[in-house]
């Protein structure tokens, strides 16, 4: 009786420590060595790239023809972005391509996200824009929130 209690409870103790461990705001590193405020400063990243706002578009309950129309809009624009990969070939790479190319791209990056967003923008009905304005919102309200506790506060 008792063999098998403390072996239970050393099995809850092992799962807990476990699970505690590898929380995303543990300070202990994880199988990938980033921590918390690493996780956070790429989700911040990611967010700062449009990944964000294009979630946020999916989450207004889009008709298949919004849908449709905006992954259009998304797929035109991304072709005209320059792709610094053609400085390759199969036997040779142009250095000087490449970095023409890659600064074109850097520059036109904040262009790019701009025109998408209002050609996807114009697609939302009116009471889309206003859901997505209280999302936007609601965005800014959290993130103040976040920096007033901290930046690793549960």
């Amino acid at each position: 009786m008792n063999t098998k209690l403390i072996i239970s409870l050393g099995t809850t103790a092992l799962v807990a420590s476990s699970l505690l461990a590898f929380s995303p705001c543990s300070n202990m590193k994880q199988g990938n060595g980033s921590s918390c405020k690493q996780q956070k400063m790429m989700q911040s990243q990611n967010q700062g790239r449009g990944y964000g706002l294009m979630q946020m578009f999916k989450k207004l309950d889009l008709s298949d023809a919004q849908k449709t129309e905006i992954r259009a809009i998304v797929k035109i624009s991304m072709q005209n972005i320059p792709n610094p990969h053609t400085a390759f070939s199969d036997d040779s790479f142009d250095k000087e391509q490449f970095v023409k190319l890659a600064k074109q791209r850097r520059a036109n990056r904040v262009e790019n996200k701009a025109e998408i967003i209002e050609k996807a923008y114009k697609v939302l009905t009116s009471s889309q824009k206003k859901d997505l304005k209280t999302m936007l919102d609601m965005k800014d309200m959290m993130k103040k929130s976040q920096m007033m506790k901290g930046s690793c506060s549960k």
